[in-house]
């Protein structure tokens, strides 16, 4: 026990002696009730301190030793863990119960929605081929006939307009009706299955389809109990009910950010007696615990319109689902005794080789424990002697598992412990310098975009290291111009960031100098192969926009293309092939010179925009190692441009998606940009519109 702690409970103890001593001679002497009180509370207080004093003592001494540690820990994660995997077994059987029965009851209702839809389709064809004196209804199913979107005949319950509603599934507060001519019939069962149920004048509970052909149209709904109907079809407990019904009751179950939905369900007689029609329980009158409905479930759909409007009245049906585990059961096997007999045998089997590899676990865990332990107590003997100062003690070493090398490496340590720690002090040093590198880098990208005249800029950046090898900067370029810098150095780390802060102070000075894109990249090309050592490549885009012009003019040394997005939506590609910086072959020269650097240009109009990005983001990949590629660029990037960050933000939100959150395997950039109105320049008069 720690000293401090120890003088903590011996002071406690006293303290509680004192007062009990004081208090009960003060009593015997006073003869106070009130003090014989006080005093049989100052006993329990000490009775209570003694016992913590004692259970801890107790405890530390038993457990100094680390076989008896591992001793009580292997008791307790092979025996409590029965209880506790015996709940989580219990758990998920009731989760797995609660899943089957939303499997049921969702098969049993797209059952009878396609029968109706079935009956519907064959409805519509003995209209179309005009027989006469067909029954309104059939069973519980009602139809309505339609001629020309007004109905001309059937149930009452069916609008008099034709329910377009229906199949485009737009149900809400719209007039029934009002875009009927333009509904695709293609469109039919995804709204069905949007708008599982619909209500009746009088609140009921149903299901409808349509089916429509030239100025023919009949609308079929379930005039029956569907509740009852879902409970004969799927032999379960089912109950309908509305969002605003105050007997529905849902208990809510949150696991690992997942929500469940539990129904609520109350067992009066007359359900009672319903339920028990449905599973028999095998002595009438008297079901055991395990053919009570114990497993409660809760299904829910969208909003629910109403059959003869199409208004929403409420924001959803629930379906309140309970069953047996012995219904489940049938439900899941056949119900021959046969296949049952084979399924029991198979699970005691399975029980009894879970034993049998118990026992032998145990034996191994007992042996273990009785090594471990010798190995510990000699590690312990080492460890006080060099905690003495004696570094030449020794193990030794007869193990060839873990804790033999741990004994070997203990003895390694003992003989080098300076040098470890002067191995530390040198990590701790190069930690901070390779902080310190990360944020130089972060302090060679731009902040933060300034805000130029006629032009809207957005940027993305992040690396796949702690130091990245891509570059981006929007810089000034003389006569009100923009330059827009995007380049990729090849590979990651300390190196691929020296480089990209090479390539920023040149590309800086050279745009600052008013030289030609073409000038500027082959100057970069020299000077990245004039460096000795490893050879390494650069990529590099240098775009020249002219916001008084709307002109763009690209330079491209290998890197991906840029792409224009139209105000209109569309999408064009700025392909400048060229050799990348710094390779063989590499930019050369200008106008036409072998290895020069591809060039286009673009002339943009108010409201275009123009996209940057590295490969980072083209080939980032999703978990099948499947590209995003340029196809998807283009694709998502279509669509008129509102604002930059938007644009971005699009493409960005597509990345992701098909990456599922992976993180970067190579460094990501992207700029875009918005031409917003042209600006005149300094000393010229007012640019053309």
């Amino acid at each position: 026990m720690p000293r401090g702690s120890r003088t903590l409970t011996q002071t406690t103890l006293l303290i509680s002696g004192a007062m009990f001593v004081l208090l009960r001679i003060l009593a015997l002497a006073l003869d106070s009730g009130i003090l014989r009180t006080l005093s049989k509370l100052a006993l329990a207080c000490l009775v209570l301190v003694a016992l913590v004093w004692a259970f801890r003592a107790l405890w530390r001494s038993f457990f100094w030793r680390v076989g008896r540690r591992l001793a009580f820990s292997y008791f307790t994660v092979g025996v409590l863990p029965m209880a506790m995997l015996a709940l989580i077994f219990l758990l998920a059987a009731y989760l797995f119960g609660g899943f089957l029965l939303g499997h049921l009851y969702r098969d049993a209702l797209d059952d009878l929605q396609v029968e109706i839809g079935v009956a519907a389709d064959s409805r519509l064809s003995q209209l179309l081929h005009r027989k006469a004196g067909l029954p309104e209804t059939t069973g519980p199913l009602t139809f309505a006939e339609y001629r020309n979107g007004r109905k001309v005949s059937g149930g009452s319950e069916a609008p008099l307009l034709w329910p377009a509603w229906i199949e485009t599934g737009d149900a809400g507060e719209r007039a029934p009706g009002a875009a009927a001519e333009k509904v695709a019939d293609e469109g039919k069962h995804e709204a069905e299955a949007s708008h599982p149920f619909v209500a009746l004048s009088d609140g009921t509970l149903s299901t409808a389809a349509v089916a429509r052909a030239e100025d023919r149209g009949v609308v079929v709904y379930f005039a029956g109990n569907l509740d009852a109907e879902l409970r004969r079809r799927t032999r379960v407990w089912v109950e309908l009910l509305r969002d605003d019904d105050p007997r529905r009751k849902t208990t809510r179950l949150q696991i690992f950010g997942l929500e469940l939905r539990l129904g609520g369900f109350d067992l009066t007689t007359e359900k009672s007696a319903e339920y028990y029609k449905l599973n028999p329980p095998e002595q009438e009158g008297a079901p055991r615990l395990l053919e009570k409905p114990s497993i409660l479930w809760m299904e829910s759909t969208g909003a629910l319109p109403l059959l003869a409007t199409g208004e929403r009245i409420s924001e959803g049906v629930g379906a309140s689902l309970a069953s047996s585990p012995p219904s489940l059961f049938r439900a899941m096997l056949l119900t021959s005794s046969e296949v049952d007999s084979a399924a029991w045998i198979a699970l005691l089997g399975v029980a009894v080789l879970f034993a049998e590899i118990y026992l032998v676990a145990a034996g191994i865990a007992i042996f273990m424990i009785f090594g471990l332990s010798r190995a510990v107590n000699r590690l312990s003997q080492a460890t006080d002697a060099i905690g003495r100062g004696d570094f030449s003690t020794r193990i030794p070493v007869r193990r060839k598992d873990q804790l033999g090398d741990l004994q070997r490496s203990y003895n390694s340590m003992s003989e080098h412990l300076e040098e470890l720690v002067q191995t530390a002090a040198q990590k701790e040093a190069l930690d901070k310098e390779l902080a310190l590198a990360r944020q130089v880098q972060q302090d060679l990208l731009p902040a933060a975009i300034d805000e130029r005249a006629g032009v809207e800029f957005s940027t993305f950046f992040e690396p796949s290291a702690a130091i990245g090898g891509d570059y981006f900067d929007i810089l000034d370029a003389g006569d009100g111009k923009v330059a827009v810098v995007v380049a990729d150095v090849a590979g990651h780390g300390l190196a691929a960031g020296l480089r990209m802060a090479l390539v920023k102070s040149a590309l800086t000075l050279l745009v600052e100098d008013r030289i030609a894109a073409p000038a500027i990249l082959a100057r970069l090309h020299r000077l990245l192969r004039s460096k000795p050592g490893e050879r390494s490549f650069v990529t590099a885009s240098l775009s020249l926009f002219d916001p008084a012009s709307g002109l763009l003019e690209l330079t491209n040394a290998g890197h991906p293309p840029a792409y224009v997005v139209r105000l209109a939506g569309g999408v064009e590609e700025l392909l400048a092939p060229g050799v990348p910086l710094g390779a063989l072959g590499g930019v050369g020269g200008v106008g036409g010179a072998a290895g020069a650097p591809g060039a286009a240009a673009a002339r943009l109009e108010i409201g275009d925009a123009v996209v940057w990005l590295s490969d980072g983001l083209i080939e980032c990949c999703d978990a099948q190692g499947e590209q995003f590629g340029y196809d998807r660029i283009r694709r998502h990037l279509e669509g008129a441009p509102v604002h930059a960050a938007g644009l971005r933000d699009r493409l960005l939100d597509a990345i992701r998606v098909h990456t599922g959150g992976l993180p970067a395997e190579d460094d990501r950039t992207l700029v875009a940009m918005i031409y917003r109105a042209p600006v005149a320049r300094a000393g010229a008069g007012q640019s053309p519109g």
